[in-house]
């Protein structure tokens, strides 16, 4: 797609000394599709300008070592700027603004959305959406939950708000969002709306499923929402009604990033299942922002992640398929089976090597990085995943023991099939010497029948009589 970006925006990083507060909030959706990555990653393109403060603009320019996660490829993405509504500004910690505020480098625009897709070899697509905004309507709340759907609030109401800003809803397809991108991939997911795409994980809340992706909102200021969220009240008449609502009263974990952050004490608030985070850039190190490379970058890092991880309830769901109907194994189903089994354990060893890629992570407190709150994340979630991938090998080995006694059977079935033909021959061999004899002249007759098509007749159906039971003979 040769001119993938929508709108372009004029404004940038600018240092504007008068700012004593940041009121933009970043809104980020990392949402996980169960569409196959491309069997060949298209190449990797530079960053995109005027496209700040989104992923697209996010693309690092240096080649990776190849020893970790491989980055992902941007295959498409729109990006609009609402021109109606007054300039705000975003990126840089409020306590920075106020103790040396003409060093400070804010991003100063109007408020613009973005969605882009991206690829991630071996792992399938993920859709990103974000929306720059002010903060009078937050997105992460314990009282609700953007990642369930329930009774039309929830999840679609979420992904109707990021896409309204396009004109388009959860109903809208891929190739609605992305205009040719059908064309361009062949795949003919690409037609479905996107709600039908997104992966359910592993483990749901009661009998409801639970989207895989990852809520992200960037504040500059988030003392008091991150109070609210880890220690606000779980008791109450508002607690029974959101744990009534969504079937569970999510838990939230108050992280430190640094030793020392920009606002002493400043923290991140984690929910508990890793899925949504509230980030207050004043628990970054001083120096850091999200304008130039600081918390972007992280967000940038997080998308492979998410499909690394959704990517494992994806092969959750095809091995219970596979487990529900193992008598089914056969033919194309069988070879399909193999494909899928060879490919989720070769996804499945390489998530626990990568999951040595933060083994010294938490140690490097003095200032923040690009890859650690991906590590922050996956060290969370990987006794989660460790179980999961035991329970997965635990049911390949199902699956596997499944087709060897299909494969026995079906070899028994070809040797009662064998031996059956074997006597059928043997029958029809008896028959053709009794025609034979029949057509032999007797010293009154011209033949032991009065016409050959008699003893031909007589021939053909003792010869199907006998196929017949032979076939009825070799059933199980």
């Amino acid at each position: 797609m040769a001119d993938r970006a929508l709108a372009k925006s004029g404004v940038g990083v600018s240092t504007v000394g008068f700012v004593t507060g940041c009121v933009g909030v970043l809104k980020v959706f990392l949402l996980a599709l169960d569409v196959d990555a491309a069997p060949e990653p298209p190449p990797r393109e530079p960053a995109v300008g005027g496209t700040e403060p989104f992923l697209p603009a996010r693309i690092r320019e240096h080649s990776d070592s190849g020893h970790g996660v491989r980055p992902p490829s941007m295959l498409a993405f729109r990006h609009v700027v609402d021109r109606t509504r007054p300039e705000l500004t975003f990126g840089v910690p409020t306590g920075v603004l106020r103790t040396d505020p003409y060093s400070a480098r804010p991003f100063v625009g109007r408020p613009a959305a973005c969605v882009s897709l991206w690829d991630v070899p071996g792992h399938g697509l993920v859709l990103a959406l974000e929306a720059l905004t002010d903060d009078s309507a937050p997105m992460i709340d314990w009282r609700s939950d953007p990642l369930q759907n329930r009774d039309g609030a929830g999840f679609e109401a979420v992904l109707d708000e990021f896409l309204a800003p396009f004109d388009l809803a959860g109903r809208a397809s891929l190739d609605d969002l992305f205009p040719g991108l059908g064309r361009q991939l062949y795949v003919q997911a690409t037609w479905k709306p996107v709600r039908e795409l997104v992966v359910h994980r592993h483990r749901g809340v009661g009998d409801r499923e639970i989207v895989e992706g990852l809520l992200v909102e960037v504040v500059s200021n988030g003392g008091e929402r991150v109070h609210s969220l880890v220690d606000g009240p779980r008791t109450g008449s508002d607690a029974r009604a959101a744990a009534r609502s969504w079937g569970v009263l999510w838990g939230w974990d108050r992280v430190p990033l640094v030793d020392r952050p920009v606002q002493p004490g400043a923290a991140i608030a984690v929910r508990e299942d890793s899925s949504a985070v509230l980030f207050d850039l004043e628990a970054t190190a001083p120096g850091t922002d999200d304008a130039g490379h600081g918390t972007g970058e992280m967000i940038y890092g997080l998308v492979p992640w998410v499909a690394v991880r959704a990517r494992a309830s994806a092969d959750y769901w095809k091995t219970l398929e596979h487990l529900r109907s193992p008598e089914g194994l056969t033919g194309d189903r069988l070879a399909d089976a193999l494909e899928d089994i060879a490919a989720m354990q070769a996804r499945r060893m390489e998530r626990t090597l990568l999951r040595k890629e933060s083994i010294h992570d938490d140690r490097l407190h003095s200032w923040t990085r690009p890859t650690q709150l991906r590590a922050l994340l996956a060290r969370r979630v990987a006794d989660e995943i460790d179980t999961l991938d035991a329970e997965l090998a635990t049911a390949v080995d199902v699956i596997e023991h499944a087709m060897l006694r299909s494969a026995e059977l079906r070899g028994a079935r070809h040797t009662r099939l064998a031996q059956g033909w074997s006597a059928a021959g043997a029958v029809i061999a008896v028959v053709a010497l009794f025609a034979a004899l029949a057509a032999v002249p007797d010293t009154s007759e011209p033949t032991l029948f009065e016409h050959w098509a008699h003893a031909l007749a007589l021939a053909v159906a003792l010869t199907l009589g006998v196929v017949l039971a032979v076939g009825v003979w070799r059933r199980p």
